[in-house]
């Protein structure tokens, strides 16, 4: 009767995993669109201060509601103010690479991440890696090289902003790791998009002209933060209902996402070398997550 419950909560573990890469995806879509309306990536402080604007309000509603809205512990938490900092810079590499590549060559590239935290936590927490995971390691950066193909180099050199976004990400979670006992969920999610507002807002400060959003344009971007906290909810929920080694390997799944709407909103075909490569990134880093299921070494 254990098993089945336990397998139960797996299971609704994985669906949350799945629509939490969904919202965020499509909050992604609706920031790449707006992007693209104006044709100008400057654009991209003012719509992602707008979005953070609303999303850190309703966060914080939400907080209030529940009564777990603590500004005194929020203010003196620096752990996680160093985290939603990091979280902001990952978001600034992110949105470059968004506009200046297809949906799917970002989302693949972001997903070197997983592999990227294992060399992290071998470099950083000294954590013992073996030879088989040394080995995904280095599958992983040889499909990174298929993706971007540098005989070629069709969208020139932007393949490197989703590279350091996926570099932050892999220090972010690797210092999550090392606090997750230390911070409330809400939290952490209220201060990353307070964060990430408070960066792209002092952004806008070196504008020398602002764009006024017209009506459909300002919906999407409540729309974008709407999906982002929807993404923010089911995030918390996979947390909360089973270990994250049985959810991981479908983070995965917003490659998927990012081809459907790349395809389908923007007209993106992806490349057999994104096909490919990414194959290879998500196998090695399926692998290293099983391993390391299997070791113990993510919980």
């Amino acid at each position: 009767m254990e098993y089945l419950k336990n397998r139960s909560l797996e299971t609704q573990g994985i669906i949350y995993m799945l629509l939490c890469q969904l919202f965020f995806t499509a909050n992604d879509a609706l920031i790449k669109k707006l992007m693209n309306i104006f044709d100008n990536i400057y654009i991209l402080d003012e719509i992602v201060f707008v979005r953070g604007i609303i999303a850190t309000s309703i966060l914080g509603l939400i907080l209030f509601l529940s009564g777990d809205l603590n500004f005194k512990e929020i203010a003196s938490n620096t752990k996680l103010q160093l985290r939603g900092l990091m979280e902001a810079i990952t978001a600034i590499f992110f949105f470059i690479g968004l506009y200046n590549l297809p949906m799917a060559d970002v989302y693949t590239l972001l997903n070197l991440a997983p592999i990227l935290i294992t060399l992290a936590g071998a470099i950083f927490l000294g954590e013992q890696v073996g030879w088989r995971r040394w080995s995904a390691v280095i599958m992983g950066f040889v499909g990174v090289m298929i993706v971007i193909n540098p005989t070629k180099l069709e969208f020139g050199y932007y393949f490197i902003f989703p590279l350091i976004s996926a570099f932050f990400i892999a220090y972010r979670d690797t210092y999550t790791r090392k606090i997750k006992k230390d911070f409330n969920i809400m939290h952490a999610a209220f201060l990353t998009s307070l964060a990430v507002t408070v960066v792209f807002g002092f952004g806008m400060l070196f504008h020398t002209e602002f764009i006024k959003f017209n009506l459909v344009e300002f919906l999407i971007i409540v729309l974008a933060a709407i999906f982002l906290i929807i993404g923010y909810f089911f995030s918390i929920l996979t947390i909360r209902t089973t270990m994250m080694s049985s959810t991981s390997s479908f983070r995965y799944s917003t490659i998927i996402w990012g081809m459907l709407f790349g395809y389908f909103y923007f007209n993106e075909v992806p490349s057999l070398n994104m096909v490919v490569g990414a194959t290879i990134i998500v196998l090695s880093g399926l692998f290293i997550i099983q391993r390391e299921k299997k070791i113990g070494v993510r919980q």
